[in-house]
This record gives structure tokens, sequence and C-alpha cells, in this order.
């Protein structure tokens, strides 16, 4: 019983694609162009530790452990 409910709350968490903030988007379309966040920050006239900031949430949101496995997996589901 205890499996079924796990189950049931992982499958009815918000999907990636209904929670990334666009901030979060734009992040990690530079990141695909290669861009490292010190330039990521200069382009959105942000600091770097904020450009990071958004990258882990993205990161965290979809399940991904490192900054290029979100970019490959956010331009696979077509956010980016």
């Amino acid at each position: 019983m205890a499996l079924l409910g796990a189950v049931d709350s992982y499958s009815s968490r918000p999907r990636a694609t209904e929670v990334l903030t666009p901030r979060e988007k734009e992040c990690l379309r530079w990141a695909s162009a290669g861009k490292t966040s010190r330039e990521i920050g200069q382009i959105l006239a942000l600091s770097n530790h904020t450009i990071d900031g958004y990258l882990r949430a993205a990161m965290e949101k979809l399940d991904a452990v490192t900054r290029t496995q979100a970019v490959a997996m956010a331009s696979r589901l077509g956010l980016i």
C-alpha cells in the first residue's frame, strides 16, 4: 500500500514543462549555447550567483544532476 501511495504522489507532481520559469528557461537556453554563468549574468544584467540559482532550480525541477544534463533534458522536452 505504501508503495502505491508513493507512486501516486510522484505521478501527481507537476511536470518540469509546467513549472520552469521563463528566466530558468532563458538561462538554460544560454547555457545550451555554451555560455558560462558569468557570461549569462552579463547578458541578462544579473550576478553569476543569481544565474547559478536559476540553473540549480531548473536542475532540481528536471531531476538533473549536472548543468549539461539539465540542458539536454530541457532540449529533449522542447523547453529550449
